[in-house]
């Protein structure tokens, strides 16, 4: 049987930032994420999946999405530092309107995914890029039959990513919405996406 691996990004958050960049500000569930949370659970503990291993950002988002899920599995989350969503810098807090009128050039830089960009006073590709690697390896490293990681949608799309082979460009082709995850079959160091799930 291949182990498995299962992506879940944060349920939805506050509406004051629904549709912003947030990446360290340390935001909260709405009330319709934290009934996303719980119905996430108990989906993932009807469907008899076998999770044995949870991980999740330090994010405050993240660990209300994983609170639920480790209750009604019974198990204890570890807190990963590696698992953060990427640090905006200036732009967090800002839509993508706001951000292409204050700076469009950076904006262009951002989207051909050039490995020298860095976020305004944020993070870089290239910093983010191997925190990845890092998780990555540690995923295929992991004893756990059935790994589930709660973390955030530019961590998990570059994870599914990495895992299968796919060029860093096929990030942005990959939707996994707030409170939706992702599932993965792993034969030795091969991984094969095995499902996309944003109907929560």
């Amino acid at each position: 049987m291949p182990r498995k691996l299962t992506l879940i990004r944060h349920s939805a958050i506050n509406n004051a930032f629904a549709h912003c960049y947030v990446g360290r500000r340390d935001v909260h569930l709405s009330p319709e994420g934290k009934l996303q949370a719980g119905c996430l659970a108990h989906q993932l503990q009807a469907t008899n999946n076998g999770i044995d291993t949870l991980w999740c950002s330090p994010a405050a988002r993240a660990q209300q999405t994983a609170d639920p899920i480790a209750e009604q599995l019974n198990l204890q989350y570890t807190l990963h530092e590696k698992l953060h969503e990427v640090d905006f810098g200036s732009w967090e807090g800002l839509t993508f309107d706001q951000i292409c009128a204050m700076d469009p050039q950076q904006v262009n830089a951002w989207a051909r995914l050039e490995e020298s960009f860095c976020f305004p006073n944020g993070e870089s590709h290239r910093h983010f890029n191997q925190r990845i690697t890092q998780i990555a390896t540690a995923v295929h490293n992991s004893t756990a039959e059935h790994l589930a990681i709660v973390s955030h949608g530019g961590v998990i799309r570059a994870l599914i990513c990495q895992l299968v082979g796919w060029p860093v460009s096929d990030t942005m082709k990959i939707i996994i919405i707030r409170g939706g995850y992702a599932t993965l079959d792993f034969y030795d160091h091969h991984a094969v996406l095995t499902g996309l799930y944003n109907d929560i």
